[in-house]
């Protein structure tokens, strides 16, 4: 808003203005230039304007919908603004979000990592422009800044679910894993998981890896060839509950219900379908309560508060024991 001090009918003798109402307004406009409120303010302008939030992230699964909704949610409680992008799974594309970030000058940003190593030179990128970044669920290759982690833990969830597994299988057999996206994060840190548990059980051997890609149709197609190839499969280490249950069907379909398959993720249909004896295990994760995380860290962080290194979620293991004890939120 621009303020005149006078227009062409004040120019006349007839009607000139006090000299003390002339102060008056120039005192004015000085006070609405120093809030902000004149035309070409500064980019904040104190509690007139909410914070901008940039949340990149992807969409692909219900997981990460549910963590949409849990930021949206605790944006408008906090009185942000909040803007999410979805990469699908692709890091070329998320780092050209990032990019539009900057160029939109949001406050802060959380970060979903599409990928550990690419990600970096996105990251950096915010780091040129200053902008803080919260890494969320999962973790940024070495070489850029961030000023915090909040999410799972996904080795220890990863781990949780692995010993599901060797327990349901006696600690003995073979097993096969149907892993998501390779290169990914979680994807690196579930298999890892896995191979660290089995050092624990020398009598437990993995027949094959196939990838499921976040698709339950290819996690069935999969889990058929290797039921083919592998007929005495004892478990399946599934990277996600809805192939999880996607695999746990195909066994059933083949005449195998004595395989034990285990997900990661406690979704509403996957504490249901162990409750039915349909799956045998998954590790419980929050995607709602991680979006609220990464939101609340955020607008601490620009309310000049220091932050701790993580704040992780816990992740704690769901059998047909408890699974009365959980609801989940995807």
């Amino acid at each position: 808003m621009t303020m005149h001090s006078h227009s062409n009918q004040d120019m006349g003798p007839r009607r000139r203005r006090p000299l003390s109402r002339i102060v008056t307004l120039l005192c004015v406009a000085g006070l609405l230039a120093a809030t902000g409120m004149l035309a070409g303010c500064s980019k904040h302008d104190g509690a007139t304007s909410a914070r901008r939030i940039g949340f990149a992230m992807t969409l692909d699964d219900p997981y990460w919908q549910n963590m949409r909704l849990g930021a949206i949610d605790e944006a408008q409680k906090l009185g942000a603004e909040v803007t999410i992008t979805n990469a699908k799974e692709d890091p070329i594309l998320q780092i050209q979000q990032l990019q539009e970030m900057i160029a939109k000058q949001v406050d802060v940003v959380c970060v979903v990592p599409m990928k550990r190593e690419p990600l970096v030179s996105g990251i950096q990128a915010l780091n040129r422009a200053n902008i803080p970044v919260i890494l969320v669920n999962r973790d940024v290759a070495e070489g850029c800044d961030y000023e915090c982690f909040t999410g799972t833990d996904t080795y220890q969830g990863a781990v949780t679910s692995a010993k599901i597994l060797m327990n349901a299988i006696g600690g003995r057999g073979g097993i096969v894993e149907l892993h998501q996206h390779v290169g990914t994060g979680p994807e690196i840190a579930r298999s890892k998981a896995l191979q660290d548990v089995l050092k624990e059980y020398p009598g437990v051997t993995v027949l094959a890896r196939a990838p499921h890609d976040g698709d339950r149709g290819k996690a069935v197609k999969e889990m058929q060839v290797l039921l083919e190839r592998f007929p005495d499969i004892k478990g399946v280490y599934v990277h996600g509950d809805p192939q999880a249950i996607a695999a746990a069907e195909a066994c059933r379909d083949a005449g195998k219900k004595d395989v034990a398959v285990v997900g990661m993720g406690g979704s509403v249909e996957a504490i249901a379908a162990i409750k039915e004896g349909r799956l045998t295990g998954t590790s419980y994760q929050k995607p709602e309560e991680e979006g609220r995380s990464a939101i609340r860290l955020a607008m601490k962080r620009l309310a000049g508060e220091k932050l701790d290194k993580q704040y992780l979620v816990p992740c704690p293991a769901i059998t047909k024991e408890n699974a009365d004890q959980f609801v989940g939120q995807f």
